[in-house]
């Protein structure tokens, strides 16, 4: 089964998209994908430090 992506909305700074935009070209990734990766880096170091976080599931859309 595919996983399913909830779109969402995000809003940054322009000095911090243009960071990541910089990134993302430089990596020859999305900008989205580069958001995701970053994201699920931090959640991994975090859950590290802290233990699993339990999420419930979401229903379908």
């Amino acid at each position: 089964m595919a996983i399913q992506k909830i779109q969402t909305g995000l809003r940054i700074d322009e000095t911090t998209y243009g960071k990541l935009k910089t990134i993302s070209e430089n990596e020859n990734r999305s900008l989205n994908n580069l958001i995701e990766y970053v994201l699920k880096s931090y959640l991994s170091d975090y859950e590290k430090k802290n233990g699993a976080i339990l999420v419930d599931s979401f229903p379908e859309n």
